[in-house]
């Protein structure tokens, strides 16, 4: 699977258009989204074929998808979510994957092309790691990559991004039914979504 250059762009706009609803938070995830510019907008969502999403510009339109799931859980079962933080939550829960914010103000690369034939063709290894930056979890990354930025999280984003990847995970499972609707309708829209995106689903941006 492979998006087309009109479709990346038309993502991006799309993905772009949606900070500028951020009310006095708008200009800061502007800059920020605009300073990552093509480094965002390619970003793939993971590394290898049988993940999802392993395709230039994959990001932008899992976190979309991850956006479009979120309403339609808040709307079905009427919890009170604020449309900014959810805005926030599902548009950056994954931000960390394209990369480090250094403190010059660069972002470096998270994924890297992969340069083994072996490991495209024998493992669908599109992308490798990049092992030279300073390791940090993809969530933690996305925290940070926030405050480089200057983008203030409240808590209830803040935690809704740093436990996006479930309560399966042992770091997150203190967190298990102690949280708030945010952080489940952002974790539970990033499960549909990879699915989705995996097996295939409707979805509507």
């Amino acid at each position: 699977m492979s998006l087309e250059p009109e479709e990346i762009a038309a993502n991006f706009d799309k993905f772009r258009s949606l900070c500028e609803k951020l009310g006095d938070r708008s200009e800061t995830a502007l800059k920020m989204v605009d300073s990552l510019g093509e480094q965002l907008a390619l970003c793939p969502a993971s590394s290898r074929k049988d993940y999802h999403n392993c395709m230039v510009g994959g990001l932008v339109e899992h976190s979309l998808r991850v956006l479009s799931n979120a309403m339609k859980l808040v709307k079905t079962y009427g919890w009170e979510v604020p449309k900014e933080s959810l805005i926030i939550s599902c548009l950056f829960h994954d931000l960390g994957k394209v990369g480090l914010a250094n403190d010059d103000g660069t972002v470096t690369d998270y994924y890297i092309p992969q340069e083994s034939d072996w490991h495209r063709d024998k493992l669908g290894e599109l992308y490798k790691y990049n092992k030279d930056m300073q390791y940090m979890s993809t969530p933690q990354r996305s925290v940070h990559m926030c405050q480089a930025f200057g983008l203030k999280l409240k808590t209830d984003e803040y935690l809704s991004i740093l436990l996006n990847d479930g309560f399966v995970l042992d770091e997150n499972k203190p967190y298990c039914l102690k949280t708030n609707p945010l952080v489940f309708v952002v974790m539970t829209a990033d499960y549909i979504s990879t699915m989705q995106e995996k097996v295939g689903g409707v979805w509507t941006p």
